[in-house]
């Protein structure tokens, strides 16, 4: 939604490699942050900062930003949840979500790209993009769970696995939300 009403330099490459360079430092810098919830459950912040990143900058951005962040934290650097890095983390448990970050990066940036085209959805451009957040990483809990399933003997339990993951969802969709507007506003105001 932003993308389309920024034009920092004039030159969409210009652009998008200072769009790029923002998402993989905030990735890499902050994606490592765990926040901890009364139930010991923690939440991370690579999963709403892969979807603002194709949120914001639009879905080519997102998709090599998260592209990056994925291969950097392959070959070694800490920037997985909790500093974890290595290649070994695409084929555990969290390894579906790890692989689901480019697909919700996709998905927030076109549904950004579509929605910044609607009047009807600019002008609620607040729960626009809440609902948005909220899918893409809805999209990462399912593609992640689904993987972790398939790799573990037992069966999941959907409703154990919603009522456990759904407060951290939701604080991710809110924070998602709040950095959206201040972005949206902060760079807007450049504009002027």
């Amino acid at each position: 939604m932003i993308r389309s009403d920024i034009k920092l330099t004039g030159n969409i490459l210009y652009d998008d490699v200072i769009y790029l360079v923002i998402s993989f430092t905030a990735m890499a810098l902050l994606g490592s942050i765990e926040l901890d919830l009364a139930q010991g459950l923690p939440i991370t912040l690579q999963s709403i900062l892969v979807v603002l990143s194709g949120f914001l900058f639009g879905s080519r951005v997102g998709v090599m930003a998260t592209g990056l962040y994925l291969l950097v934290g392959g070959l070694g650097a800490p920037v997985f949840h909790g500093g974890a890095s290595g290649w070994l983390h695409f084929t555990g448990p969290t390894g579906g979500f790890l692989l689901s970050f480019p697909i919700a990066a996709l998905f927030a940036g076109e549904a950004a790209n579509y929605a910044s085209k609607k009047t009807n959805l600019v002008k609620h451009e607040f729960i626009t993009g809440c609902i948005i957040l909220f899918l893409a990483q809805t999209i990462i809990l399912i593609l992640g769970l689904g993987f972790q399933d398939a790799l573990t003997p037992t069966s999941l339990d959907i409703s154990s696995a919603v009522e456990v993951l759904m407060p951290g969802l939701l604080v991710k969709t809110a924070f998602g939300t709040i950095l959206f507007v201040l972005t949206g506003r902060a760079l807007k105001n450049y504009n002027k």
